[in-house]
């Protein structure tokens, strides 16, 4: 097979480079990239290829881009190609930036050392950003004031914090490589699940636009294209415990997050957040998150009240001078004294959120201690020495001990052994299918990790609620069943989620008779709202259940640690 060469990109010399860089990985733990050679792009750019940039597996050099006007650094021709064709390229060639206190390394533009790179005016990022869509001519939207968090309304409702359906607008600036491409396309396979006769309503009613007009479905995407779509919005429904204070000072505030609420806006996600509860009913609305903790996942989160202070807190966490301990129940009889696993984690789909020990993944480690044991459970401590997604879920189930209600790692569908020793028996195409056919709640429901991981039960076998019993979960990290993690990379919309999980059974539901109301003239009904026109029920309270808690993050002076969740007492 033929590669297609690309031609002729720029007509003079010392605009564009070629770095050569090689990846390596050190013994801590960090990824750095060397620069081994540098050439102008003027001088070599007859005969690139589309796949230029490919990495080379074997010697783990790549080939990348360098605007030296811009202060750049490119990863693919495509790329290339669109900053080329930009306006603020164009206009950085008319009046260069200057580089002087700049220095290619690591791969990146950054300043030479002694010297800080301050923001203009002393503006934080956010503060920046918004100057800068107003330089550009770019609207600026309700939704990214503070008047985001009057859009609708949050009520309290059999256990569950709720919120009620409103209209939002996503957002989104052409990438390099949605240019030329039909609008349809970039939607179906970047964004949601939406059929094309859905998608074509939407383009016909005006809700979605480009650059502030209405499209026609076979539109093609322009470079430097602002797409929006306006849609009714339905998030799901997480747990009415209220978000406790640990500490706070004039830089700092910890808090005890519940699970089930996930720290920022994503996926289906918006006002049930932690940063929109606090910003919404206590007040805090210019909070700077330091860390995260998976939606699922209780425990420390720190927040800084300062970007200055936020940068510190994660250069701190960076260079692994904070100490993070977790708990967890798990499967099993844990083996006594110190266990360690530093099997690497590849992340197979960021769609659904989904990780599995691999070579080919990122270098990580975790410690272990058995706390206790009893009737085939143990709580574990957990000191993760690096920080990936789903570190700790996915280093237990490879040693053989899942989180025992973990509704994904601690599934058959990973084999008869569950992922243990990294024995899967599927591809990862055919792990990802089997999960999005078989992880709805009404199947996690009637497994028997399901039941066993229920903590009490009352004469008649049901689980007793959290207000009828002392052994209510009220500091533990809960679960929507589906227990996969949705996709925070994007913000889900009423008509539909890529995020598995998202089905009929797990969010909140409205009886008939409500459908009625709504259809009656109710304000938050919308005749061409999907959700609007379905039936959902809730889950299980004790199925929003994850055992896993962040309990102590310790630094140099300092230490933040929240009470024991009341599932590690066996």
């Amino acid at each position: 097979m033929t590669e297609n060469c690309v031609g002729r990109l720029i007509d003079k010399e010392g605009v564009v480079f070629v770095i050569k860089v090689e990846h390596k990985t050190s013994s801590s733990g960090h990824r750095k990239q060397n620069i081994l050679e540098q050439t102008d792009l003027f001088l070599v750019q007859e005969g690139l290829s589309d796949n230029f940039c490919r990495k080379d597996k074997e010697t783990n050099t790549q080939m990348k881009f360098s605007c030296t006007c811009c202060r750049k650094v490119l990863e693919s021709v495509d790329a290339l190609k669109c900053h080329l064709k930009g306006g603020k390229h164009a206009a950085n060639l008319e009046n260069p930036q200057d580089s002087t206190n700049y220095v290619l390394e690591n791969g990146k533009w950054k300043p030479t050392r002694g010297s800080k790179r301050s923001l203009p005016e002393d503006l934080s990022r956010r503060e920046q950003t918004k100057k800068n869509k107003i330089h550009r001519n770019i609207p600026i939207l309700a939704q990214h004031t503070q008047e985001k968090y009057n859009e609708t309304e949050t009520y309290f409702d059999e256990g569950y914090r709720r919120v009620r359906p409103y209209y939002f607008t996503f957002v989104a600036h052409a990438k390099g490589r949605w240019v030329g491409q039909e609008l349809w396309s970039v939607f179906s396979r970047e964004f949601r699940a939406m059929e094309e006769q859905e998608f074509a309503r939407c383009i016909e009613a005006g809700l979605v636009k480009v650059n502030g007009n209405s499209v026609t479905l076979d539109y093609k995407i322009g470079n430097n294209d602002f797409i929006s779509h306006k849609v009714h919005r339905h998030e799901l429904p997480v747990t009415d415990k209220r978000i406790e204070i640990i500490f706070e000072d004039d830089d700092i505030l910890v808090v005890d997050k519940p699970g089930s609420v996930p720290v920022h806006p994503c996926g289906r996600y918006r006002h049930n957040t932690v940063t929109f509860i606090l910003a919404k009913e206590l007040g805090y609305k210019a909070l700077h998150t330091v860390h995260r903790l998976d939606r699922l996942t209780s425990g420390v989160l720190i927040f800084a009240k300062s970007a200055q202070k936020s940068r510190e807190m994660f250069e701190l966490i960076s260079e692994r001078q904070v100490t993070k301990e977790y708990l967890c129940r798990v499967d099993g009889e844990f083996p006594a004294g110190e266990v360690v696993c530093d099997q690497p984690i590849l992340v197979i789909s960021y769609k659904i959120g989904l990780c599995v020990v691999s070579e080919e993944g990122k270098s990580c480690k975790t410690v272990f201690e058995r706390v206790s044991y009893k009737d085939g459970v143990s709580v574990v401590r957990c000191k993760p020495l690096t920080g990936r997604m789903h570190q700790i879920r996915v280093h237990l189930q490879y040693l053989g001990f899942p989180i025992s209600n973990d509704p994904l790692y601690n599934s058959n569908i990973f084999g008869p052994t569950k992922g243990k020793d990294g024995i899967i028996g599927k591809s990862k195409e055919e792990l990802i299918e089997a999960l999005i056919a078989e992880h709805t709640v009404e199947n996690w429901l009637k497994t028997d990790q399901y039941q066993n991981s229920r903590i009490s039960k009352n004469e008649d076998g049901d689980c007793e609620s959290e207000d009828e019993t002392e052994e209510a979960l009220f500091s533990t990290a809960t679960n929507l069943p589906s227990s996969v993690k949705e996709n925070e990379n994007k913000e889900g919309t009423c008509s539909g989620e890529s995020n598995l999980g998202d089905t009929n059974g797990e969010t909140k539901g409205d009886t008939s008779s409500e459908l009625e109301t709504k259809r009656g003239g109710n304000e938050f009904w919308d005749e061409h709202c999907v959700d609007c026109t379905k039936e959902f029920k809730d889950p299980p309270r004790d199925a929003m259940l994850i055992y896993l808690h962040a309990v102590k993050y310790s630094g140099e002076g300092w230490q933040y640690e929240t009470k024991l969740p009341s599932w590690s007492i066996l």
